[in-house]
């Protein structure tokens, strides 16, 4: 294993006929690669730090074998998906959803998504085998469009937002997050244990930066509450004041 790249995606799709028509698709993608193929499996996800969490969980998976004869039966994509996903942030994320694909194929999904990552990622894995220069994924959903009679333009915005390198003897991964204005970059290395002669897997690596995201998601999440309770409270006292006031005048 050389690297692994997970990239934060936005597809804007156009309709060319009406200036109005405008659909947003949102989420990150992740290339997991598969023993004895040269195939990797896909993930897109809602969260950054769940798209991670799932492809380490793969990974530890895959880590116990050499090859893969099906990678649709090899997993319980459910039970693995169960294990990662957090109760409470299922229950209260109501747009949290996780999707996996293989050659193109959806093999595993739950809560909706944005039907055009099925679309977009059946292109990618066409594209991958073609040599021409029809072979860009965006163009070739653009034609598919068109076959149906729709005049499609196609928006890509993309960031990376963690990356490992795999080394002799370290892991070096970095996570990259960004907010309006800013960008912030947490970088570390993990070096083997000479104790115990052990490599540090890479799974573990997508574990910590998948926590290290979802405790900065955390800490953003409950800064907006404290500002809409703060802003609520302000409100309430105004309103009392004004009413008090307003019952002075009355009484003058």
């Amino acid at each position: 294993m050389s690297s692994i790249s997970l990239l934060r995606e936005k597809f804007v799709l156009r309709d060319m006929n009406d200036e109005f028509m405008g659909i947003t698709a949102l989420g990150n993608r992740l290339s997991i690669p598969v023993q004895g193929s040269s195939i990797p499996i896909i993930i897109r996800g809602h969260s950054m730090h769940a798209t991670l969490r799932f492809g380490a969980e793969l990974l530890n998976h895959m880590s116990y074998v050499s090859h893969i004869e099906n990678v649709e039966t090899f997993f319980k994509w459910d039970e693995l998906w169960s294990k990662v996903i957090n109760p409470f942030e299922k229950d209260n994320t109501s747009e949290t959803w996780i999707a996996a694909y293989h050659s193109g194929k959806l093999i595993f999904s739950d809560a909706f998504h944005h039907q055009f990552f099925d679309v977009i990622e059946q292109c990618e894995f066409k594209g991958s085998k073609q040599k021409n220069g029809d072979n860009q994924p965006i163009i070739m959903a653009q034609n598919a469009f068109k076959k149906m009679g729709k005049d499609i333009l196609i928006e890509q915005e993309s960031h990376v937002g963690f990356i490992l390198d795999d080394g002799d003897d370290e892991l070096r991964f970095a996570v990259i997050l960004r907010v309006p204005g800013q960008k912030a970059t947490f970088i570390t290395r993990m070096y083997q244990n000479e104790k115990v002669e052990k490599t540090p897997y890479p799974f573990i690596a997508m574990r910590l930066a998948a926590d290290y995201i979802e405790g900065i998601n955390m800490a953003v999440r409950m800064g907006f509450m404290e500002d809409e309770k703060n802003n609520s409270r302000i409100v309430n006292i105004l309103g009392k004041r004004l009413t008090s006031l307003k019952l002075s005048i009355e009484q003058a």
